[in-house]
């Protein structure tokens, strides 16, 4: 079987749209901020909170072996990107 030419540039374009998270929170605090009166130390909280997600994430997907357990292909399909695009249409089965 042959390697799709595709899936390397899905992949970067999936990990550049979810490393992008780490940043959004100062992207969109301060309108948070000023629309929803919340304390300046928000950023911080919104921060932290992202963060401890992925890291919270890595942590399960570590324990539960799910790289191992699964096609890393498949698992990164099946959480990746799609939510996000809608790019299902685009992958061909």
């Amino acid at each position: 079987m042959k390697p799709s030419k595709t899936i390397l540039p899905i992949i970067v374009v999936s990990q550049f749209c979810c490393t992008s998270l780490w940043f959004a929170g100062n992207g969109v605090m301060h309108n948070l901020i000023v629309n929803f009166g919340l304390a300046e130390s928000a950023l911080g909280h919104l921060t932290s909170a992202v963060q401890f997600g992925f890291i919270l994430g890595t942590l399960i997907f570590a324990v539960l072996s799910i790289a191992d357990r699964f096609s890393p292909s498949k698992v990164f399909y099946a959480i990746g990107p799609r939510p996000y695009f809608g790019i299902d249409g685009f992958i061909k089965k």
